[in-house]
């Protein structure tokens, strides 16, 4: 059953017959390593901001803990929900040996993190000081709020494309 029909065995490059044939803790170590630091050194970087904006006082940090949740949705839904069905469309389409297809479900990828990216952006700075107020902001704290969410979601396209962004490099 592991050979096609002709007898033959498929011809795989260096990278898949490594993938195949390497020692699996040794393949699992160098296949995890670049998500875990990238794991680390987001975590560090939401332990530095959480330290300086703490410095800022409380009303700074009941403010940034008023966007947090909406900033944690828009995350989710660019890298877990469209990236992740981006990313494995692109990957059953490259499997299938259709290049063509994959590079046009990259463009597509493109077009769909610059429209949610839009869409993301307008909403939450025109409807954003509600939403905090609604979720029980007031004063100085809303205020915060509003700063922090103005300057995060003004890069929300950025956010929204580069998590929409198939995750693949493959030279032709």
């Amino acid at each position: 059953m592991g050979t096609p029909a002709t007898g033959s065995t498929p011809r795989l490059d260096a990278r898949t017959r490594m993938l195949l044939e390497a020692a699996i803790p040794a393949t699992l170590v160098r296949l995890g390593t670049p998500n875990v630091l990238v794991m680390f050194v987001q975590a560090a970087v939401g332990l530095i901001e959480t330290y300086f904006v703490g410095k800022l006082g409380t009303d700074a940090l009941a403010g940034v803990t008023l966007v947090f949740p909406v900033l944690m949705l828009m995350q989710m839904m660019s890298a877990g929900a469209m990236g992740g069905g981006i990313s494995s469309a692109i990957a059953r389409a490259l499997g299938a040996g259709r290049r063509d297809d994959a590079d046009a479900l990259a463009w597509h990828a493109l077009v769909i993190g610059l429209a949610f990216g839009v869409t993301f952006t307008l909403a939450v700075l025109g409807g954003g000081g509600w939403l905090y107020g609604a979720m029980g902001g007031r004063g100085a704290s809303l205020a915060a709020a509003a700063t922090y969410s103005q300057v995060i979601f003004s890069a929300a396209v950025l956010i929204w494309t580069f998590n929409s962004s198939p995750r693949w490099a493959r030279p032709a």
